[in-house]
This record gives C-alpha cells, sequence and structure tokens, in this order.
C-alpha cells in the first residue's frame, strides 16, 4: 500500500526510471546464483541414471546474500563526548525520528554534550525470521563534532534497506548514491567500543562501535526459488509449494508454519526448518532434490519404490553415497530405515552420510556415527558437529560433552562447546557468567590443554579451556583506561582503572589466574572490548600461560570434494581415502560455524547518501514481500 501511494506522487520521469530499476534487477538476479551452473549440471547426470526429475530442475536458488540495512540513531548516556550534530539531512531525518515517538524539547536534547547522532548499519542474513536478532554496528558521521561514543547506550530506532544504484543498473552513469527502501528492523542497546580496525589510531577506536544481538528483524527475509523461464505458470509454483510443505510434513492450515508459500507464478518463498536452521546450505540443496508427484507412478506403478531401491544401493557406493544420502533425505522420513542401514558399512563416508542424513530426519540412530567423525575425520567435522547440534535427542548432548572434555584440538573443542551451546544454551557442562552486562566467561574442559578463545562474531564471548590458563609474572600490560602490573615474584596483579576524562583513579589487587583478572576487570568497568585487547597483548608478550584463539571455527569443504574423497581408493597411507587436499568452503560451512561479518559501507560518503535520499521502489518484488512480512 505505501508503494503504491508514494508511486502516485511521482513524476513521469520518475516513474520511468523506478521501472528501468525494476527491470535491470530482474536482468541481474541470476548473477547471484554462482553454484547453480554446477548444481544443474550435476542434476542433469543424475536424472539420466535415476529417471527422476527434482525440483532443482525448474528452479534456481535467489536472494542468497544478505540485506544490507542502514539508519541514523541517537546515542545518551556520553561523558561529556557528545556535540550538537550538524544541521543537515541527518539531523532533520533524526528530528522527524523522535518527533514521532513523542519526544519533546528535541533542540535542547541534542545541545547537549551527552548525546551524539550516529550512523548504524547492520545486515539481514538469507533464511532469518521475524523477531531474530541483528548485529548492529554503530559509527559518529565524518563531521560529528563528538569524539567518542564509549560508554553510551543507542536509543531505539529504525533500519530501512537499500541498494546501490549502480547495483540495479549496469547502465547507470549519474551521481554515486543509494536508493532508500522501507523500515525492516529496530536497534537499541549498550555499545562496545574500542575494537580496532586495520589503520585506525586510538581516537578513531572510540568512534565507532558495535551492539551484538541489538537489532530485531520486523519481517521474514526467506530463500526465494526463481522458476526457470520456461516453468513460469502458477501450477508449476504451486507443484513445487505443494511437494516442499508435503516433504517437510508442514500443514496448509498453520500458515505461521508453512515452509515454501506462492506468490506468483515466479517464485516461491522458502523459510527454513528448525532441524535446518543452523545449516542453511544443506536446506537448499535438500529441497533442489525433492522429486516431483510424476515420478510417483513409474513402470507398473513402482516409481517410487524404484527410486528408493537404487538410491539404496548407491548408499552402500562410496563414490554415490553423498548425493544418495541427500536424495533419500528429500523423500522425508520414509526412508529413515534405508539410511540405518549404511550405518553398518565399513567405509567412513557412507557411514558419515547416513548418519548426517538420518540427524536431520530426527532419528537419534546416528549420534554414535557423527561423534566418530568429528574425532576421526577432519574433512567431516563442521558437518557432523552441526547435524548433532541440530538433532534435540540426549545421545547428541552426552557425545557433545564427550568431545568437548576429551579432544585437545582447538577446532574440535570450540566447535563442540558452539555446537552444545546451540543445543541447549542451559546445559551445566558450558555455563558461564555474564560480567558488567558486556561479556560472557566460561570454563570448561578442564583435563585439556589450556587455552583462551576470544569470540569476535555473533556473541561476545571469552572460552578458558584447561585446567586454570593464568597471566605469567612479570608483566606490565595497558588496555584502554585500564593498567596491570605484577613483578617476578609476584603472586598477585595489581589493576589501576585511569579515567581518560574524569572521576578517581581506582586500583585493586587480584590473583593471577585469567579468571580472576577478568572478573576484577569487569567490577572495576571494563567492557569486552578492553578485555579481548589486553587478552591479546598477553598472548603477544607471552605473558600467559596457554595460547589465545580468535574464532577457531571447524570449516566445512565443498560437496563436491566429499564426492571427490568417495571415489579415491584405499591407499597405504590412507586406509580409507578421506584425507586429501581439500580447501574450506564458505559457502558450504553450515552458518552454525560461518563468521559473521558486520555490514561495513565502503565509505562515509556511501552511507551518508543511503540516509539522506528517500524512500524510493526500485525492485517492485522486493517492496511486496517486506510489505507482507510488516503486515503480519
Amino acid at each position: 500500500m505505501r508503494s503504491k501511494s508514494y508511486m502516485k506522487k511521482k513524476s513521469p520521469k520518475a516513474i520511468h526510471w523506478s521501472m528501468a530499476l525494476v527491470l535491470a534487477f530482474l536482468s541481474v538476479l541470476p548473477g547471484c546464483m554462482h553454484q547453480t551452473p554446477r548444481l544443474v549440471a550435476e542434476e542433469e547426470t543424475e536424472r539420466d541414471r535415476y529417471g527422476v526429475r527434482t525440483l532443482g530442475e525448474f528452479c534456481t536458488v535467489g536472494n542468497a546474500d544478505p540485506l544490507p540495512l542502514g539508519g541514523i540513531g541517537l546515542v545518551v548516556g556520553l561523558d561529556g563526548t557528545g556535540a550538537a550534530p550538524t544541521s543537515d539531512a541527518n539531523r532533520t531525518m533524526l528530528e522527524d525520528d523522535l518527533r514521532k515517538q513523542g519526544v519533546r524539547n528535541i533542540k535542547t536534547m541534542l545541545a547537549s554534550n551527552t548525546v551524539a547522532l550516529v550512523m548504524i548499519s547492520a545486515s539481514i542474513p538469507p533464511g532469518t525470521r521475524k523477531g531474530d536478532a541483528l548485529d548492529i554496528e554503530v559509527t559518529l558521521p565524518p563531521r560529528s563534532k563528538a569524539t567518542s561514543i564509549q560508554g553510551g547506550y543507542l536509543k531505539e530506532c529504525i533500519l530501512y534497506n537499500y541498494d546501490f544504484a549502480k547495483n540495479l543498473s549496469p547502465t547507470y552513469t549519474g551521481p554515486k548514491g543509494t536508493l532508500r527502501g522501507h523500515p525492516v528492523a529496530r536497534a537499541e542497546g549498550p555499545l562496545l567500543v574500542g575494537f580496532s580496525k586495520a589503520g585506525e589510531d586510538d581516537e578513531g577506536r572510540v568512534k565507532s562501535g558495535r551492539i551484538w544481538g541489538g537489532g530485531k528483524t520486523q519481517i521474514d527475509w526467506p530463500f526465494t526459488l526463481i522458476l526457470n523461464q520456461d516453468q513460469q505458470f502458477a501450477r508449476v509454483s504451486g507443484m513445487i509449494s505443494d511437494q516442499v510443505n508435503e516433504t517437510f510434513q508442514i500443514s496448509k492450515g498453520d500458515p505461521g508454519a508453512v515452509i515454501a508459500s506462492t506468490k506468483n507464478n515466479i517464485s516461491v518463498s522458502l523459510r527454513v526448518p528448525t532441524q535446518y536452521k543452523l545449516n542453511h546450505p544443506r536446506f537448499l540443496r535438500v529441497v533442489r532434490l525433492i522429486p516431483t508427484r510424476e515420478n510417483d507412478a513409474g513402470k507398473g506403478g513402482q516409481g517410487r519404490a524404484n527410486y528408493i531401491k537404487k538410491l539404496n544401493e548407491d548408499l552402500m557406493d562410496p563414490s554415490r553415497c553423498v548425493t544418495a544420502a541427500l536424495r533419500l533425505e528429500a523423500l522425508g522420513q520414509e526412508t529413515i530405515n534405508t539410511l540405518k542401514n549404511g550405518l553398518k558399512n565399513e567405509h567412513p563416508l557412507i557411514r558419515f552420510s547416513s548418519a548426517e542424513s538420518l540427524a536431520y530426519l530426527g532419528s537419534p540412530s546416528c549420534g554414535e556415527e557423527l561423534a566418530r567423525s568429528v574425532i576421526d575425520q577432519p574433512m567431516l567435522r563442521a558437518f557432523s558437529l552441526t547435524a548433532m547440534a541440530s538433532l534435540d535427542e540426549a545421545i547428541c548432548q552426552v557425545k557433545l560433552r564427550e568431545i568437548l572434555y576429551s579432544c585437545s584440538d582447538d577446532e574440535t573443542r570450540y566447535g563442540a562447546f558452539r555446537a552444545l551451546r546451540a543445543l541447549d544454551e542451559k546445559n551445566e557442562t558450558i555455563q558461564g557468567e555474564f560480567l558488567n552486562e558486556s561479556f560472557w566467561l566460561h570454563r570448561v574442559s578442564p583435563d585439556t590443554p589450556g587455552m583462551v578463545h576470544i569470540s569476535t562474531s555473533k556473541r561476545p564471548e571469552i572460552v578458558l579451556f584447561g585446567k586454570e590458563p593464568a597471566f605469567r609474572p612479570p608483566f606490565a600490560l595497558l588496555a584502554g583506561e585500564f593498567t596491570l602490573t605484577s613483578g617476578k615474584d609476584d603472586e598477585k596483579c595489581n589493576i589501576s582503572r585511569i579515567p581518560l576524562r574524569s572521576g578517581k583513579t581506582i586500583r585493586k589487587s587480584t590473583g593471577l589466574t585469567v579468571s580472576e583478572i577478568l572478573q576484577t576487570l569487569a567490577d572495576m568497568g571494563a567492557l569486552y572490548p578492553d578485555v579481548t585487547e589486553l587478552l591479546r597483548q598477553a598472548d603477544t608478550t607471552q605473558a600467559l600461560t596457554c595460547r589465545v584463539r580468535n574464532d577457531a571455527l571447524p570449516q566445512a569443504v565443498s560437496v563436491y570434494d566429499l564426492v571427490k574423497a568417495g571415489k579415491m581408493k584405499k591407499g597405504k597411507t590412507d586406509e580409507i581415502g578421506l584425507a586429501m587436499d581439500a580447501r574450506p568452503d564458505p559457502s558450504a560451512t553450515p552458518n552454525l560455524y560461518a563468521p559473521v561479518k558486520p555490514l561495513s559501507f565502503s565509505n562515509a560518503e556511501d552511507q551518508e547518501a543511503l540516509l539522506n535520499k528517500k524512500t524510493t521502489t526500485n525492485d517492485k518484488a522486493t517492496a511486496e514481500r517486506l510489505k507482507n512480512g510488516q503486515d503480519k
């Protein structure tokens, strides 16, 4: 509705430009689907083998990239480092938002040195559902007179979707800038300031901050299946929706739980089922392998039965088991017994492929084999851990705990920690403390080698592995306002906080273990950037009894590399043939372990251009989806 009223106000020239953008967007959309050619080629070969048509022959996956967001907000609670915003379009927009929120005396408020106007950026990953949390980046504008946003709190504000005009129209030669769309998220929360960027000085570090989980989406941002040009009919899009919902056993009587929904004859919207929320790449692959109903009859009415029989044979072949397991999974729970047969095979890839599919079909029979794959097969580690985290069964919790407490490999034990937290964040094995309302501190796996793990995405979190990681005197370290010193023979650490602007110096003494020092720092007001900077300095100067790791995440290899591994023959140094030179593939890595990079504009001018533009409907399909998401 909003887009219609807006179009009425536009001039003929503006309407012509908007339509050009829509056409340009639709024309370049397939270019985002970089995996499609390989998938299509694979499915054509498989169709010759099985004589079965799958949904992947009718469509390709669209909007596989995150939806970028931007907005203007107000940071409050600053200790004299704020400043009145410049009189420009940003200030006008902020004043309008504050007025709509019922704020009075706006000019007086903005004149205070305890507030600052800020630019906000974020992104919505595909597959996100309404109400999901988003990580937020907050930055002072280039010409801001404010000197720091440290210690500030971002008042609730609105974030908008946008795109660059040059992305929507390859022939566009107008001024560089962005087009702002609809309000799709809200952001609010305390800022974590002080994360350094390449080439950034100390002054620059306090002009930007993050809020992990500080945003909430107001829309669903589902994946989309785009029908091939020769298949763009209502009956085809309806068939795809029905087949997907039938496979995942979704009732049409419950619209809130529907996985696939048809909007038109061009596309089908896909929500991610609960069991695949940690592994979006697998969900998309399984959807494309769902067979159409026309295959059920076959010769003598045994089409589906013959298909399953052929897949059962291929499941026992290492060179075909990966694809066979995925196809069996795409048939639903009727194939569970067939997949269980694969658990008895001597080849680890066959056992793993069967176990992974069983996990997503909800069968606990996979637990033992997935745990074995985590330990024995590095290529399969990310897939196995994610599958275990996706199955809420006692066997998975028990095996993840065993892995966490017995492995010394960094990626394996931190991967097990994250999987266990995703499965049950209240599990006593991984319980932690939330210090100074800024970061989590966990102490786990006391019988493994020491390690301090720092997370730089998704969650402000420090995990201590080993008996008692500790600082090793002598040392003198400086992190923000905090100075830590300890002499050669000292058994204590002296901590001083010297405020940079105002306030009294605070001094405390504590033990040398990492947990004691971090808890004391938090009591003295330290935030996550302070403690991560301290730990990095301590690691660099060898002032710790163990190493420090950042984001030790197990990474996956491509499905094509797994197929290649299955074709390798038994060798002298490789008993089964799974050890091979395969590089991690970000597009194949389950989102449980995919590093999340906060959205950053290429430069401040691009972000300001976005925020100063008025709403423009640059993509009719996207605008309609956004509107529908808001109306729910």
